[in-house]
């Protein structure tokens, strides 16, 4: 049996208590106790600056040490720029390392540290896990990430991954992070959710300390009488505000001042006034390193420049202090607990980086450029400078040469896969370019190279910077080639293809006439080379067949055939687009997976997302939908690329967006109208793959002002607008669902205007997903105008479109449909055999809403057919799956056939007159004074369709006027 883990540890006295945490404390000790048993967790430790977050992370930390767990410690640090990867490089610092355990990628690793440079950022994850995973099996593991709210994209997409799966794991992972610094638009912003959804956190938001925590914190520092402490608890009330550093510092310079003392065994408080009250806590710390003496002081503040953590021999050199000087100046800092030395002795750290910003907006703004760069020299002179320090220091020294180290530290994240840091670092560059008289030229690609970096997930942003470079320049054709052909993929990712098109293949168009990029030296050791002509010529292929151009397509894609090159995998999935479209599902499958595989070779995670999401949109939902293995297997592809694409993408949105496919047919309506407003907001671009289903989602919930306004958002022109505009099948979805509103309308002019559309969008695209929809849309149409064998003969059609390839969904509807027509028409047992196939699709496709529509279709033909108990049944059961939807109109079908149902109760004499069972149903709502709109609702009938039962009741009745009608009901008791 193998020995038990030590108890928890009693408080160290030497340290100041924890005090007004205690449910926080327990909480961190439960999760310690389930990490060392094998059960790990993610701990989100929030809240402002000094109200104790590190001290308690830090408190957890000794205590898993003192149980046996391996403990490692990571920080992010203000006033300097955080590396990639930078807390993961300061905690892998002190982690094990040897042939047993996989090897951590360079990039994840301190600038000093010799490691493997990985393709791309999807394999730093999986190597960073595998090396957690085989670390955390040896030995209980707790990870601390401190000031999260520092800390770079990339590190936070690997905290992501990791959090995804600790639940299995021995470890404990600890973040802490600056609730009030993290608004809109920060990087853990829109992480934040995403972690709580994926991992379940327990989320600890730290409050400022109340009155008994404060009174309890001074009863352990000082034996005062009872009016000295409450004196004491009010004073620190009103000064800290509850805030535990802000305490801690004012009872230290109460203590130094001596206006808090030890006096015969106990202590004293003398006059607060003698301290004075300091407005900021900057004085109070002023005050304190004041007391340390002038060569400390003047020490303090060079540390301050340099960053939170000092390396002793940095600090030497910028200061100019002889070795044994320095350790003498510094010792006072490490025992007033300003400063703790670092684990390996080489350095010491700020205690709390509050300390650092004090001492740092304490120095003249000419002092501060000056120790830059003194500091930047020190760097420059070690044999493999880190570029992000130096970068920094030049750029606070106000040197020119942070143009080159600032290029040079975008290249690195550029190559850690960290593009918005990269691009960030590349435009903090552009102003000291132009300082330094950089040609105008170099300053344009530079804002190429940031704009490709933003183009997915700051498309505004990148459309700028396009602007400013071709501003810049007018005669470097090969530049200006590659900026018309970006400034066309963003036109076109926000849904203007008319002219992103055209803008993209003039771009083409210019590189293939242009000389070779001239690429200054400097930024081709940056970047290396932009992308080949052959690429972007795939990319214009691929945006066509979004467009629904696949006769251009397939001109290009028979070109590249007979003029093989290089693999372009945009060639793959413009073919998979194009297959999809014209009903090809197994060539479109093979297509797209191709280019999944070329895209996750090249660490291309962005693509395979979005690839994954078109082959879950237009692929299985279209083609397979009923296969519910092959719908989660492709959901499950989609989230792990939008998790390792969160770079990219809206760490808010991915991965759930994953799921929004399918949430229409799922029954996640909420959820569904929830990701299109937030990607209308967040990621406009993303907003037009999301429109259609969410229109099919306002339509279902009777939200029709909202439904319409989806619809002229993406087809601002209405029906009249020309092919080619939007995404193909987008436009298709969003025209069959205006006619279908306009059908509800009863608006049949504008139903057909509709329809022609989707009609003249099928034939000149040569489109077959979306006929059936279309055959639908127009026997809908004919049923609600009257036209009973016109709507059956389109609901044949639909059915076979369908069938030719099968697309289950639109299967299921055209049954339905043919169900209702026979039903209608007194086909009682086609309509029965047409309804139980669109039941058993709907079971096939877990799709809870078409099941219930279904169910009202058959609770119609049972009641026709006098089957009471089965019709109730049916009704009770669609009624039960409509109204977790909130399927407003649906929900009213049941209502009519529930008044329909309770009047079948009452036996009722044979109809006179040869009246059928729908007349008399009709005769008596005249009878009652309805309008011929309300019975067609109460009825669920087209008005055109009640109008022919009425023309059928006056002549069998030998009625005139609803009047006559109304007085035969009477005669014959039909009322």
């Amino acid at each position: 049996m193998a020995d038990p883990l030590p108890p928890v540890p009693r408080h160290d006295p030497r340290r100041p208590p924890l005090v007004g945490r205690a449910r926080e404390q327990d909480a961190l000790r439960d999760h310690l106790a389930a990490a060392l048993a094998g059960h790990g967790g993610l701990v989100l430790v929030g809240g402002e600056a000094g109200i104790g977050k590190t001290a308690l992370a830090e408190e957890t930390c000794r205590e898993a040490a003192a149980r046996g767990a391996l403990v490692l410690v990571g920080r992010c640090y203000d006033l300097s720029e955080t590396p990639p990867y930078g807390p993961w490089a300061e905690a892998f610092a002190r982690a094990p390392a040897d042939d047993t355990l996989p090897s951590l990628p360079a990039a994840v690793l301190p600038a000093e540290g010799q490691s493997e440079h990985l393709p791309g950022q999807g394999a730093v994850v999986a190597r960073v896990l595998a090396y957690l995973i085989a670390l955390a099996a040896r030995r209980p593991l707790v990870l601390l990430l401190d000031d999260l709210h520092w800390a770079d994209p990339a590190s936070l997409n690997l905290l992501r991954a990791l959090a995804r799966q600790v639940a299995a794991l021995p470890l404990l992972l600890l973040a802490t992070y600056r609730a009030d610094e993290v608004a809109r638009g920060h990087p853990l912003y829109a992480l934040l959710p995403a972690l709580v959804r994926e991992a379940r956190p327990d989320r600890l938001d730290l409050r400022p300390l109340g009155e008994a925590a404060l009174r309890a914190l001074v009863g352990g520092h000082n034996a005062l009488d009872a009016s000295d402490e409450a004196r004491l608890v009010t004073y620190l009330q009103a000064q800290a505000d509850g805030n535990p550093f802000f305490v801690g510092e004012l009872l230290r310079a109460l203590t130094e001042a001596e206006a808090l003392r030890p006096a015969a065994g106990a202590w004293v408080l003398g006059d607060l006034a003698v301290v004075g009250v300091p407005p900021l806590v900057r004085q109070v710390i002023d005050a304190r390193v004041d007391r340390l003496g002038a060569a400390t002081r003047d020490l303090l503040a060079v540390g301050a420049v340099l960053g939170q953590v000092v390396p002793f021999d940095l600090w030497q050199l910028v200061s100019d202090a002889e070795a044994a000087a320095l350790h003498t100046d510094v010792e006072p800092a490490l025992t007033a607990n300003l400063l703790a030395e670092t684990p390996d002795g080489r350095g010491a750290r700020f205690v709390h980086a509050l300390v650092r910003e004090a001492l740092y907006a304490g120095l003249p703004t000419h002092r501060r450029r000056a120790l830059h760069g003194r500091a930047a020299e020190a760097l420059l002179a070690q044999p493999a400078p880190d570029p992000d320090a130096v970068a920094y220091h030049l750029q606070r020294a106000g040197d020119p040469r942070a143009a080159d180290w600032l290029l040079r530290a975008g290249g690195r994240a550029l190559h850690a896969y960290a593009w918005l840091t990269a691009a960030d670092r590349f435009e903090a560059a552009l102003p000291w370019l132009e300082q330094a008289g950089a040609p105008a030229g170099e300053r344009a690609w530079v804002l190429y190279a940031l704009a490709r970096l933003r183009v997915y997930a700051q498309p505004q942003r990148s459309a700028a910077a396009l602007a400013a470079a071709a501003r810049l320049v007018a005669d470097d054709r090969a530049l200006l080639g590659y900026v018309e052909q970006l400034r066309g993929l963003i036109a076109c990712m926000g849904g203007d293809f008319q002219r992103g098109l055209a803008a993209m293949a003039a771009g083409v168009t210019t590189l293939e006439r242009a000389a070779a990029p001239a690429i200054p030296d400097r930024l081709r050791a940056v970047w290396g080379e932009p992308p080949a002509v052959a690429e972007l010529r795939g990319q214009l292929a691929n945006w066509l067949a979004y467009a629904g151009r696949f006769a251009e397509v397939a001109d290009l894609l028979a070109r590249v055939a007979a003029h093989p090159g290089p693999a372009i995998p945009y060639y793959h999935a413009a073919e998979g687009t194009m297959h999809a479209a014209l009903g090809r599902p197994p060539a479109a499958r093979l297509a797209r997976a191709r280019y999944r595989t070329a895209s996750r070779a090249r660490e291309d995670y962005f693509q395979v997302a979005f690839s994954a999401f078109e082959d879950l949109s237009s692929g299985v939902m279209r083609y397979q939908a009923d296969d519910l293995p092959m719908r989660q297997a492709m959901i499950a592809e989609c989230e792990e690329a939008m998790i390792r694409a969160s770079d990219v993408l809206m760490a808010g949105l991915a991965p759930r967006l994953a799921r929004f496919p399918t949430s229409f047919v799922e029954g996640r309506w909420t959820e569904a109208r929830t990701l299109a407003q937030q990607a209308h907001v967040e990621d406009p671009p993303l907003t037009h793959h999301c429109n259609p289903l969410a229109g099919a989602v306002a339509v279902a919930q009777g939200d029709l002002a909202q439904a319409w306004a989806i619809v002229y958002e993406e087809l601002p022109e209405g029906p009249v607008t020309p092919p080619g505009r939007i995404f193909l099948l987008s436009a298709l979805s969003l025209l069959h669902l205006a006619a279908t509103l306009a059908l509800d309308a009863g608006d049949l002019p504008a139903a057909r205007a509709w329809l022609e559309a989707h009609d003249r969008w099928l034939a000149w695209a040569g489109a077959v997903l979306g006929r059936a929809e279309g055959a639908l849309g127009w026997a809908a149409y004919h049923r609600a105008a009257g036209d009973p064998a016109r709507a059956r003969e389109h609901a044949a059609a639909a059915l076979a479109h369908a069938s030719d390839p099968r697309q289950p969904l639109a299967l299921l509807a055209a049954h339905r449909l043919l169900g209702e027509l026979d039903g209608d028409a007194g086909r009682h047992d086609d309509a029965a055999t047409h309804l139980r196939a669109a039941l058993v699709l709907a079971d096939a496709c877990a799709a809870p809403y078409e099941r219930a529509l279904t169910l009202l279709a058959l609770t119609e033909l049972r009641a026709a057919t006098g089957e009471r108990a089965a019709a109730g049944a049916a009704l009770d059961e669609a009624r039960a799956l409509c109204e977790p939807l909130a399927a407003g109109p649906a929900l009213a079908r049941a209502g009519a056939l529930a008044a329909r149902l309770a009047l079948l109760r009452t036996p009722r004499p044979a109809a006179p007159a040869g009246l059928t069972a729908r007349e008399v149903e009709v005769l008596r709502l005249i009878a009652t004074g309805n309008s011929n709109r309300e019975i067609a609702a109460a009825l669920c009938l087209s008005v055109r369709t009640v109008e022919r039962h009425i023309e059928n009741i006056y002549s069998k009745t030998g009625s005139h006027s609803k009047a006559d009608a109304t007085a035969f009901a009477f005669r014959h008791h039909l009322t």
